[in-house]
């Protein structure tokens, strides 16, 4: 069954990238270039290059369209994802605020030309907290209707928000409804670590769509998957 492991680059070396990338590729679907730094990498257009040669996605994550659309230059924005060659974006707002309407538009624009993952959740904990599992849904559903091809589930890069709670607990009750009623094959769970990873693939089968896995991590990630691992190996793959 298709699923996607998107894996979170922030910088890493182009030598030691080409390394992971060649290696790994067939356990990676996705790409993210994270924290705004394919504006100052300077390899970046050779890892675009070598991505594009291995078939796999890439997008320039979400921060970036943040850091652009709070400083009004949403042109610049898109005159440099044109440049570089992006066919995938992260539309995210879990650091500004940016209501519904104003949101489910620029995805409805976007999705013209690109593929559109959004982001459900902040990356404040406290804010993550303050919302209900309909809160989660409802924001879903609203991504989703305005063209976006996969929903990304907050959890930052360390796992410490969104979907984990301040006391560092998964919310269950959220994710439960979130895949009763979206569906898995639409959601993309951000799972940088092993306790997260596991859980989901434990709870939902080693299809379920994880990102923000780092370079270091594939091939760990694809042992659990395969059930290699004692976190996993009891499962049957669903």
């Amino acid at each position: 069954m298709y699923r996607v492991t998107q894996v979170i680059d922030g910088g890493t070396p182009f030598e030691s990238f080409k390394s992971y990338m060649k290696s790994y590729n067939l356990f990676v679907s996705h790409v993210k270039f994270g924290w705004g730094s394919s504006i100052i990498d300077p390899e970046i257009k050779d890892k675009i290059n070598l991505l594009n040669q291995l078939e796999i996605n890439f997008n320039p994550g979400g921060t970036l369209f943040e850091y652009f659309y709070s400083k009004g230059k949403l042109n610049e924005y898109e005159d440099f994802i044109e440049r570089l060659g992006f066919q995938w974006l992260e539309l995210s707002r879990g650091t500004i605020t940016i209501d519904d309407d104003e949101y489910a538009s620029l995805i409805k624009y976007f999705s013209k030309k690109y593929k559109i993952f959004s982001e459900v959740g902040s990356k404040s904990v406290q804010e993550s907290d303050n919302m209900c599992p309909t809160d989660w849904l409802d924001s879903c559903r609203l991504s989703l209707e305005a063209g976006a091809h996969m929903v990304v589930i907050e959890a930052r890069e360390t796992g410490t928000a969104g979907i984990v709670d301040k006391d560092g607990n998964i919310k269950m009750e959220t994710i439960e409804l979130l895949v009763s009623k979206i569906g898995k094959e639409s959601l993309l769970f951000e799972a940088p670590t092993k306790d997260i990873q596991s859980f989901l693939i434990n709870q939902y089968g080693s299809s379920i769509n994880l990102g923000n896995i780092s370079i270091q991590n594939i091939l760990p990630l694809e042992a659990l998957r395969q059930n290699l691992r004692s976190d996993t190996l009891k499962i049957e793959n669903k």
